[in-house]
């Protein structure tokens, strides 16, 4: 049902390890999500409250520390909800960014 408002595309850069010094990424692919520009306050890995900068939801398994590259900008994920419908299967996540 969301796939109907999943009408804009981003490049997902996919956390796969650590080489020691930095994360390491999968080849980037192209995945449809729904991108919605707003402030909020958001909890990261640690707890910290930080700034979310927009909000992303998608049906792809982005986790924190993942990239979201749009509109000429590289965007580190925050955090990730995911939304279970009444069945209990996966509707959507969203993604602060």
């Amino acid at each position: 049902m969301i796939g109907l408002y999943l009408n804009q595309m981003v490049t997902w850069k996919q956390v796969i390890g650590n080489n020691g010094y930095q994360p390491v990424f999968a080849d980037p692919i192209n995945i449809r999500v729904r991108w919605e520009s707003r402030r909020r306050m958001v909890r990261n890995k640690q707890g910290e409250e930080v700034i979310s900068e927009a909000r992303v939801f998608c049906l792809e398994a982005v986790q924190p520390g993942d990239v979201l590259e749009y509109g000429g900008r590289e965007w580190p994920v925050i955090a990730v909800s995911e939304t279970p419908g009444l069945d209990g299967k996966l509707l959507y996540r969203e993604v602060a960014v």
